[in-house]
């Protein structure tokens, strides 16, 4: 059993640390079969930058995932064993909630077979009365002993880094514009 303080560093490590490193994966080259096949290292092969807001003792990290073109703003909340992935994705034109759930219904299928629930939601942007973001939440729930066990770690952290490739692929197959830099919104 943990300790409180061993817990928090714990979360802390796993917000700042692995998922920092794993998010960079969102993105990367695959060899293609016109070539001799080759043994290519996962980390020689990631394309995505990805840059982290955090401030130490909080239970959630934002990341800006860049990949595919786009950039994705993402917050990442972990409480010990429960976890909460926000996706901000600017309100441009007609996006709303309802059209962003319908244009993303295939990739929340997928993600709901690994165990994640969903909410959708409108959201205003601080201290803006015009700009807004459409919000996706996923929420799932790990073993109790997440912080303690690598194998599950490695799952989610997984799980959470194809849930967000694929997120952006999805949307950019439906021809959404995700990065609130591009689209002037405070980040």
């Amino acid at each position: 059993m943990l300790t409180i303080a061993e817990a928090q560093k714990r979360a802390e490590e796993f917000l700042t640390g692995q998922m920092l490193q794993a998010l960079r994966a969102v993105e990367y080259e695959l060899p293609s079969f016109d070539t001799a096949a080759r043994e290519i290292d996962l980390a020689a092969a990631v394309r995505a930058q990805v840059e982290i807001r955090h401030i130490r003792g909080a239970a959630d990290a934002t990341y800006m995932v860049q990949a595919f073109g786009d950039e994705l703003l993402m917050q990442l909340q972990l409480n010990v064993y429960r976890f909460v992935v926000v996706y901000r994705v600017p309100a441009l034109g007609a996006l709303d909630a309802s059209t962003l759930s319908a244009r993303l219904d295939r990739w929340r299928i997928g993600a709901e077979h690994a165990g994640w629930k969903f909410g959708w939601r409108d959201a205003p942007v601080a201290r803006d009365s015009v700009r807004r973001y459409v919000e996706t939440y996923c929420y799932a729930l790990a073993n109790p002993n997440f912080l303690e066990n690598e194998e599950q770690q490695l799952y989610w952290r997984t799980d959470i880094v194809q849930m967000t490739r694929y997120y952006m692929l999805e949307a950019a197959r439906s021809g959404i514009k995700l990065s609130p830099r591009r689209a002037s919104f405070p980040v």
